[in-house]
């Protein structure tokens, strides 16, 4: 605290407090004073009975300080307690009262006997601590007063009487050590006094503060309210004006509704895939690696082959997601659809139970453009919905295919149709049927009637994005207790259909050095040791910025460079047009765990010779390095 040593008055930054200080503390000791001055009045006049018994011949001059000079004293400075100016001038007058009661008493000392004075020294004693305590008389007032009381014995045994030099050394010691010990303690009782003061000036404060600090968010939450009140009230009167009026375009606003609400998840979802699949790509790859060192006969190659194959399906599960999401730019191309539907049917029948029949009743010759893994799953997540409702009861999924011929726009279910010629795929169970009201909800990502463990709702979703992206429609039609049928129509390809003649992937070997950068290290090196594998020469980076840096040191030694396109400081695009700006005939792979924003004209401006999907086998990793070495 910011306290004078010497008087304990407030200074520095809390010297403004000292007025406050003053006054608080007359206002609470303002009782007490009172009770102890007519305390201390009783028994300074009770002990004149001491007079009459100790120094009978002294008693009348005794009675006489007592009785005319202190007690009045006392009394008048008692009743001027109980006025407006007392607060005024309220410690000298109580310092006042014991200066005259101490210098009474010091009188008797003077005056008595030298055996009848040491009963008169607890007189001293006690006016001493009715100073510092009792009185409640601030400390420099008190200190003032005991100091006095001091002087004036001095003054009074050497000038005013005959006491002995040694009585009179013998009683300096004693009134001194009395008044030092009374104001060490007045010291302390009037520092406590002060810091409880901060320390309620402090509280009070703090409370005044909260106080002050609820009334101004109570004042913010009723405007607030008012304003959301009169939000509402014109909102819902807007909405009413809307409904009112926006009638007619009802299934207008469902189809912005639903393709707003799958954009938006495919947005999250294409995240999602990416980092999928640089797990994926780091556990294909070490997986691989270790399977190098073992017989093929092992049970640790066979356990690794069904590591690999759980790899693959995560795989397959990141393409549906990337599917539901339409963001990948997998080739489109003629796709002949009864035998993509055979194909299918023929796994699901090894699936379904036996209790489900599943046949197929129509057939076309026709071919749509498209990729056929995503139409397989088409076919594959409309038949699996359909004996998933159908089970476990019996009965039957009829798969049917035929052209249609649509001369005039048309609304199919989610969207309209434009004229033309179409496929239509109809696949129709014999399950409970759809409650009508939930018919509008079926196509939103992770909305499912089925149990837990059964489903995650994103079968339809991911249906309803590759039916769109195929510029195709699907409409729907149920009936309670008799069935669903889901029909796709997807527009006729009518250019010939090319047989394209299969290839082996094989590990070719080769030579030359590859900078590989890749931010993970753990597919870092895995990508290392395949393409080591292959006879090459490899230099890794986990940090774009020092893989330039050490390429603008030897631009002409690396034959190839394999960059990650989604790094923390430089993305591999920024990469790529950076190496070719030094070396424009460097050929650059640019590997991807989500391509959805990665079209031909990026990527040519980015300078990427070839796009490698994550996560990548080892065979096909060879095979893109052996095309484009083989190439350049």
């Amino acid at each position: 605290m910011n306290l004078n040593l010497l008087t304990l008055a407030f200074n520095g930054k809390w010297k403004h407090l000292e007025s406050q200080y003053v006054a608080h503390h007359f206002q609470d000791s303002l009782p007490q004073m009172r009770i102890a001055l007519v305390i201390a009045t009783l028994f300074y006049s009770a002990f004149g009975f001491l007079d009459a018994l100790m120094i009978p011949e002294m008693k009348h001059a005794f009675w006489l300080i007592r009785f005319a000079v202190v007690a009045p004293v006392a009394a008048v400075v008692l009743l001027f307690s109980f006025t407006a100016a007392f607060e005024k001038f309220a410690q000298p007058a109580l310092a006042l009262v014991c200066l005259v009661g101490g210098i009474g008493v010091e009188g008797m000392v003077i005056l008595a006997d030298s055996v009848a004075m040491y009963s008169y020294y607890t007189g001293i004693i006690l006016i001493f601590i009715t100073i510092y305590t009792f009185m409640r008389i601030r400390f420099v007032w008190a200190t003032g007063c005991g100091w006095l009381l001091v002087i004036f014995y001095e003054v009074g045994a050497i000038f005013l009487s005959d006491t002995p030099d040694t009585l009179v050394i013998h009683n300096n010691f004693f009134f001194i050590t009395a008044n030092v010990l009374c104001m060490l303690a007045g010291y302390a009782i009037e520092l406590n006094s002060r810091k409880l003061f901060i320390t309620n000036l402090q509280l009070e404060e703090t409370k005044n503060q909260v106080v002050k600090d609820n009334e101004e968010l109570d004042l913010r939450v009723y405007e607030r309210t008012l304003e959301l009140n009169a939000a509402n009230k014109k909102l819902n009167l807007e909405i009413i004006e809307k409904v009112a009026s926006e009638k007619t375009k009802l299934l207008l606003e469902k189809q912005i509704n639903t393709k707003q609400k799958l954009e938006s998840l495919g947005t999250l979802a294409g995240g999602i895939a990416h980092d999928f699949n640089n797990i994926l790509a780091a556990v294909i790859g070490y997986a691989e690696l270790t399977q190098e060192g073992l017989d093929r006969g092992s049970l640790n190659y066979s356990n690794l082959q069904q590591i690999l194959a759980a790899g693959t399906r995560g795989k397959e599960l990141t393409g549906q997601i990337l599917a539901f999401s339409r963001q990948t730019n997998s080739a489109l191309m003629p796709v002949l659809v009864s035998p993509m539907i055979d194909g299918v049917i023929s796994m699901v029948q090894a699936t379904i139970p036996k209790n489900i029949t599943l046949t197929v009743t129509g057939r076309t010759k026709s071919c749509v453009r498209g990729d056929e893994g995503q139409l397989h799953r088409i076919i594959l997540n409309l038949c699996t919905n359909a004996y998933q409702a159908i089970t476990p009861q019996k009965g039957t999924i009829e798969v049917h295919a035929q052209d249609v011929s649509i001369e005039a726009m048309a609304e199919f279910g989610e969207g309209p149709l434009d004229p033309g010629e179409y496929v239509k795929i109809s696949i129709s169970d014999t399950g409970p049927g759809i409650d009508p009201e939930f018919l509008d909800q079926i196509y939103d990502p992770f909305y499912t009637t089925k149990a837990p463990d059964e489903g995650t709702g994103m079968g339809l979703s991911v249906v309803h994005g590759i039916v769109t992206k195929h510029k195709g429609q699907i409409r729907v039609s149920s009936e309670l207790d008799v069935g669903t049928t889901f029909e796709v129509f997807l527009p006729i390809e009518n250019e010939p259909l090319i047989e394209e003649i299969a290839t082996v992937v094989s590990e070719k070997r080769g030579h030359g050095l590859v900078m590989l950068v890749e931010d993970e290290p753990e597919i870092l090196f895995v990508l290392e040791k395949h393409i080591e594998a292959l006879g090459y020469q490899t230099k890794g980076f986990t940090n774009g910025r020092e893989a330039i840096a050490e390429f603008y040191k030897s631009p002409n030694l690396f034959d190839l460079v394999m960059t990650d396109f989604n790094m923390p400081e430089i993305t591999g695009l920024e990469l790529g047009k950076i190496i070719k700006s030094v070396r424009p005939n460097i050929p650059i792979i640019l590997c991807t765990g989500h391509s959805g924003n990665l079209d031909q004209d990026i990527l040519k401006t980015g300078g990427i010779t070839f796009l490698l999907e994550k996560p990548a086998r080892k065979a096909e990793i060879a095979a893109a390095i052996s095309k484009i070495l083989n190439q350049n």
